[in-house]
């Protein structure tokens, strides 16, 4: 009766201790690995900044560029080692590779690599606008960076801070300047005195993603270059009744001109040449003079070799039929010229090409206050031009 109590003693020990038969040890469970993850499934976020996450391990560097151009995105990783945020969000529709450190319970370090894109900015959120001038284009020394938007910009200062203009003259010298809000719509930069010929200047905007209004967002980033040609420069003396004209400092012409009869004096002041066509139809009620076809003021004709300096309607023309060029001032406010010197104007001018009309016994006050293109630019003190930026 003793030896068996001892044997069932014997037995049950062995059989709580997990030993068998064999001699085999006990099972042991494996760790698993680390795991890194995007914080969503789908397209990240362009309005936020991106997180990484890792499971089952810490992180402890990540490099992330964007795919095919590397251009890095910074950011840092958290005390705890469980995430790495980005600096600044994502670029709108813009692939990203994620090079990523991890160490597991054990200290072994890995690497992984996540690769992500960011969404796309809806068409109806895009902020549109059109630059000029064109990328690559040559320009007159009076040209500004004009940048018009279709929609308003409430979110100015937010903007002009990533839109930058470098500009380095023939000497090496960088050039200085302003961005100007002419309104919530219109935003132009220019140097505080004339280019210099031969000045490069490039624009870089990176708006991709940046917000400018509620609903407004940049789409991606723009980037385009212009050089200045040489210095067109033309004085139009209304009292004189005469058109010289300045090429590089030095003076090729001077011809007999007409300017606004009185009541239609052409504004006094700096305009700049916004283009030129070879005929334009010109009629007073598109020039806001009259509609009525019985006034005396009222005309709808063709003038030709036409060169405009306001985007309200002030051009230099040929005007062959006016007899009084170089004698009285006849127009509705337009300058006038010969034909075959109308020609040869137009036949040099660029856009940015200087005008300045002097004498005429009417500022440009008018014109300004509406902001009417070709004297906004040049019409303003430095002060007040620097004033019109959002960072002022």
């Amino acid at each position: 009766m003793l030896l068996l109590a001892l044997a069932g003693c014997s037995s049950s020990a062995a059989h709580r201790s997990g030993a068998t038969g064999s001699g085999a040890s006990p099972s042991t469970s494996v760790a698993k690995s680390p795991s890194v993850q995007v914080g969503t499934s789908g397209p990240v976020s362009y309005l936020t900044p991106v997180q990484l996450t890792v499971t089952n391990g810490s992180i402890t560097s990540v490099q992330v560029s964007t795919t095919p151009d590397a251009v890095q995105l910074d950011g840092s990783v958290s005390a705890d080692g469980l995430s790495w945020v980005s600096g600044r969000p994502p670029k709108p529709a813009t692939s990203y590779r994620a090079v990523v450190s991890v160490k597991d319970g054990a200290g072994t370090v890995t690497s992984q690599t996540v690769v992500f894109t960011a969404a796309q900015v809806p068409d109806d959120k895009r902020l549109a606008f059109s630059v000029t001038p064109d990328d690559g284009q040559r320009v007159g020394i009076g040209q500004p960076v004009a940048i018009r938007f279709q929609t308003p910009v409430t979110k100015r200062a937010d903007l002009e801070r990533v839109m930058q203009v470098q500009a380095t003259a023939p000497n090496g010298q960088a050039v200085t300047g302003s961005w100007h809000w002419v309104n919530s719509q219109e935003v132009h930069w220019r140097p505080e005195e004339f280019w210099t010929p031969g000045t490069t200047v490039r624009l870089e905007m990176k708006i991709a993603g940046v917000q400018a209004s509620t609903n407004r967002f940049g789409r991606k980033d723009y980037v385009e270059t212009f050089t200045v040609g040489e210095s067109h420069v033309t004085k139009v003396d209304a009292t004189q009744h005469r058109v010289l004209v300045y090429r590089d400092g030095k003076l090729v012409d001077n011809w007999p001109s007409g300017t606004g009869r009185p009541g239609l004096e052409t504004y006094s002041g700096t305009y700049i040449v916004l283009g030129k066509a070879p005929m334009v139809e010109m009629d007073s009620c598109s020039a806001r003079i009259t509609c009525d076809k019985k006034d005396p003021d009222y005309y709808d004709e063709k003038e030709y070799w036409a060169t405009r300096i306001t985007a309200s309607g002030t051009f230099l023309h040929a005007a062959g039929w006016d007899g009084q060029l170089g004698r009285a001032n006849v127009s509705h406010g337009c300058v006038h010229l010969s034909d075959a010197n109308a020609k040869e104007f137009y036949d040099h001018a660029v856009i940015g090409d200087v005008v300045t009309v002097v004498n005429s016994g009417r500022g440009p006050q008018e014109r300004i206050a509406t902001q009417d293109p070709g004297l906004i630019d040049w019409n303003l003190s430095w002060s007040a031009w620097t004033a019109g930026s959002a960072l002022k």
